[in-house]
């Protein structure tokens, strides 16, 4: 009996598993094509770089291409044994619905955990050498506009960057009151030696190119062999390049840190009393955009409730894939767009829509759990 079902199981996994591939692929090589020819109608990037811009692409590509191939693998797995006759054998081998849904729910977790690791990991990390593979990456490609975290140090929980003649240090910034956070200033001069240091609670813009810090320490004089001179500052007006846009752009490239490392940001953000719906949005959507394989799955697989019936045509299924996936990814964008202005909360923003289709599912399932 055990080594019977063991067979079955095996069958589901292998029908869906190929069907997944290959929907997988060929939404793949359309994508490939499509984000190709884009960049070869380019004039100021080589074929190196459009390359190289793809595959920094696909980790990201693959979170919409992994939920519709998902929807694709269990509604052409099951018609498929539809027309064969052979899932009504498998029910009335004694393999249940219950089981049948249990593979599916099982094959789906593997491509969620796939998923999430794409979303979670590999993503960032392509973003984050993104200037190491690509040359001026920012005005060859759209989306490589932003002008990315210089580095990233979690322990020190600051986030740093490096201007032509200082490096700056800061916390966390505050896009609404124009405020940085725990500032630190390193001046450098033309030998690359530091004769100058400031350091800070906070700064707020000004205007122009001028920040006011609220408190804070200034060292000079450090280049001299003589002993440097500290001054305190209350409500001093300093000069630097960037202005608030600048940092805007700095933490625009957020995507380049990975799901543990957003997770401590979003936290030092919120200790710091910052609006972080935004962060937000990005880190719950890599486990949303995961839990979606499973959904997909599960949602496309209730047609085994009526094994007998071949209602739907080939062109049919294709029609209803097209319209479903455009309207989920519709809605769900647009959902994620209000959580990140703060219209709704961050929760709803990216789990709204995916427990609407798990509520359904509940539902489906309780009305037809007389069936075996």
């Amino acid at each position: 009996m055990i080594l019977r079902l063991n067979i079955l199981k095996t069958l589901i996994f292998k029908e869906w598993f190929k069907i997944f591939f290959s929907s997988a692929m060929l939404l793949f090589l359309l994508i490939s094509v499509a984000n190709l020819i884009t960049g070869f109608l380019r004039g100021n990037v080589s074929v190196i770089d459009v390359i190289m811009n793809h595959i920094l692409e696909t980790p990201g590509a693959m979170n919409k291409i992994l939920p519709v191939s998902c929807l694709v693998a269990s509604l052409f797995s099951i018609n498929k044994l539809k027309n064969r006759n052979e899932l009504t054998a498998i029910f009335a081998s004694g393999f249940s619905r219950k089981e049948y849904l249990f593979t599916i729910f099982q094959a789906s977790v593997l491509v969620a955990l796939f998923q999430f690791g794409m979303s979670g990991f590999i993503d960032p990390y392509a973003k984050k050498h993104r200037s190491t593979l690509i040359s001026n990456p920012e005005s060859k490609f759209k989306n490589l506009k932003s002008k990315g975290l210089r580095a990233k140090t979690v322990g020190s929980g600051k986030l740093w960057y490096r201007s032509n003649d200082y490096f700056f240090s800061f916390s966390t910034y505050d896009k609404h009151k124009k405020k940085l956070y725990n500032i630190a200033l390193f001046f450098i001069d033309a030998e690359s030696r530091l004769y100058r240091t400031i350091s800070a609670d906070s700064m707020i813009f000004t205007n122009n190119n001028i920040w006011t810090v609220s408190k804070g320490i200034e060292s000079y004089g450090l280049s001299k062999n003589d002993f440097p001179i500290i001054k305190t500052l209350y409500n001093q007006a300093i000069s630097i390049r960037e202005k608030p846009k600048d940092f805007l752009q700095i933490e625009a490239d957020i995507t380049t840190l990975n799901v543990m490392d957003l997770m401590l940001y979003v936290r030092q953000l919120q200790q710091s009393g910052i609006n972080v719906n935004e962060y937000l949005v990005l880190l719950y959507d890599k486990f949303s955009s995961a839990l979606i394989c499973i959904i997909f799955s599960l949602l496309a697989a209730i047609s085994i409730f009526d094994p007998n019936r071949r209602n739907k045509t080939f062109g049919k299924n294709i029609v209803f894939i097209f319209i479903f996936t455009l309207s989920y990814w519709l809605i769900y964008s647009y959902s994620l767009e209000l959580g990140k202005s703060s219209r709704i909360l961050p929760l709803i923003s990216t789990f709204s829509v995916p427990a609407f289709f798990l509520l359904f599912l509940s539902y489906y399932f309780i009305k037809n759990r007389d069936l075996k």
